[in-house]
């Protein structure tokens, strides 16, 4: 239980210190992808949790599976934000 109010706090801290870091480096980053990004990671920490009876390679494999669909809709959401401005 402890894990689910964790993950949330770090992830939200983490989305700060990307769109700060991003402002840094004149990198835009709209807020709608950052909060896409957090809601995947959570989605990703889920679906970890319930593939996990699986071990070794595919294990890694739906993971990594998982996390790249997740990153390609973010970088999709961003891009078609930041054209639409």
């Amino acid at each position: 239980m402890i894990f689910f109010m964790i993950v949330p706090t770090i992830m939200i801290v983490a989305m700060i210190f990307v769109h700060e870091a991003a402002k840094y480096f004149k990198v835009q980053i709209s807020y709608i992808s950052l909060l896409f990004c957090v809601a995947f990671s959570l989605l990703a920490d889920v679906v970890a949790i319930e593939i996990s009876t699986s071990s070794g390679v595919e294990y890694f494999l739906k993971l990594f599976a998982v996390i790249f669909v997740a990153a390609a809709v973010v970088t999709a959401i961003n891009n078609f934000l930041e054209v639409k401005k």
